[in-house]
């Protein structure tokens, strides 16, 4: 029988972090709301750049008619010859700010924007895609957003204390609560030593895996250890198995085969996809068993990838390249001379490789198409493609063997960002014609 008083006690005295974690849900789930006032007092949004013939003031005033809030933009004349992806020259710049994150709901804004500079200069042509106050290269970025949401929690919590609880947050009485904390603190500790003194090391051990080991009259009570530590080792058990079962775990990187993204010993927090089931879009970061390592069923070996321990199963990190259905070829591209990969006969914008000289040659031994991907199967390569076993070298990836996405870089510290990185269809004039292409966004504000 569940006893409500008990829970009741529990609440009364946890109200305060109760009531703290509820504000920091709130604010954390505000900041990530899509919003163009909050994005353009956070200066996050998109930067679209065009190449265009000259700096029309028609396509000021157009834009300027769209029902975008604060939407900005800015000619300027090159001082170097620029050649956009069809080698042709530019001879100036239109660059057109957007406080949107951009994702696949919100497209249509930016592909308004394209359509009417389009349809106003006949030569002009969408060249370049980035994000506003773009957190990539900036140490610490993830760490000081999640720092700047906590502050913002903090206050907002002191001043609904002082409102609904009548609780003053003052310096003094900050100082008095740390100052009570740290002697009940080092009260505990010197009657943890003398106990031991009496009583044992046993009674030391005791005390720190179990806490209570005294009934209310001061007693010993009667327990047995071993019970305890086999109850207290499958509970901990449980826990992990149930945590990287269904939310996530933590990946430790041995190679160098993510370069520049992600660098060997970097540390990843690994999303699962099965619960609830998540769609793999193109450009998503998957960690994954690879289909030539034969994975063992004995019961010693699945409980071992279930809790992390003892586990010797290989598995890799590469990027969704391929998606299943598409036509993929890996072959030179004729205006740079460079090998690119192609899907569906159109070349894949790939900003995360560092240069194009990073590009591996296709050998006869390796999967280099024309080829279509299998039903629920993707083609897996790694952003230092000269250096990475990838889908190239053993073929496509079955999503069954799929472990999770990376989506989060926890260590090094200098290193902490957001892996969060998509692909969207935008408008782009190619020629005469508007066509639909595939366009690599970075998102880690």
């Amino acid at each position: 029988m569940i006893n409500t008083a008990k829970i009741k006690t529990f609440f009364i005295k946890k109200y305060k972090l109760i009531v703290f974690l509820l504000i920091f849900l709130f604010v954390c789930l505000i900041y990530n709301i899509n919003n163009p006032s909050l994005n353009y007092l956070l200066k996050r949004g998109v930067l679209l750049e065009y190449s265009v013939s000259d700096q029309n003031i028609n396509i000021e005033k157009k834009l300027d008619s769209l029902k975008i809030k604060y939407l900005a933009e800015k000619f300027f004349e090159l001082d170097e010859i620029e050649y956009d992806f069809e080698n042709e020259p530019v001879k100036n710049i239109l660059l057109v700010k957007i406080p949107l994150l951009l994702n696949e709901k919100n497209t249509a804004e930016v592909n308004k924007i394209s359509d009417l500079i389009f349809q106003i200069d006949k030569n002009a042509k969408l060249i370049n895609v980035s994000t506003l106050g773009n957190a990539y290269n900036k140490p610490y970025a993830a760490f000081l957003n999640f720092l700047g949401i906590l502050l913002i929690s903090t206050f907002i919590f002191c001043i609904i204390l002082q409102i609904f609880f009548k609780k003053t947050f003052s310096i003094n009485s900050t100082k008095k609560i740390f100052c009570k904390f740290l002697n009940k603190q080092k009260e505990s500790i010197k009657n943890l030593i003398q106990k031991t003194k009496k009583k044992g090391l046993n009674y030391l051990i005791k005390k720190i895996l179990f806490d209570n080991i005294e009934d209310e009259n001061g007693n010993e009570k009667e327990t047995s250890f071993t019970k305890e530590i086999i109850n207290t080792i499958i509970f901990v058990l449980i826990c992990v198995i149930v945590i990287r079962y269904f939310i996530g775990e933590l990946r430790w990187i041995p190679s160098g085969s993510m370069r520049p993204t992600i660098m060997e010993k970097d540390r990843v927090f690994v999303e699962k996809l099965d619960f609830p089931k998540k769609e793999i879009k193109r450009g998503d970061i998957l960690v994954f068993y690879p289909p030539d390592v034969q994975l063992s069923n004995s019961p010693f070996a699945i409980l071992a990838r279930l809790s992390g321990i003892f586990c010797k199963d290989i598995a890799f990190i590469k990027r969704v390249i391929g998606m299943p259905n598409d036509k993929f070829e890996i072959k030179k591209d004729s205006n740079s001379n460079q090998y690119r990969v192609y899907i569906n006969d159109k070349a894949l914008n790939e900003p995360y490789i560092s240069s194009k000289i990073d590009w591996t040659q296709c050998s006869e031994n390796m999967y280099c198409g024309p080829f279509i991907i299998p039903e629920n199967h993707y083609f897996m390569m790694g952003d230092n493609r000269n250096n990475s076993q990838d889908s190239r070298f053993w073929g496509f990836l079955d999503r069954k063997r799929v472990i999770g996405r990376a989506n989060f870089m926890f260590f090094p510290i200098k290193r902490i960002n957001i892996l969060k990185d998509k692909y969207v269809m935008l408008h782009k004039k190619q020629s005469e014609k508007i066509i639909e292409q595939d366009t690599y966004i970075v998102d880690r504000y």
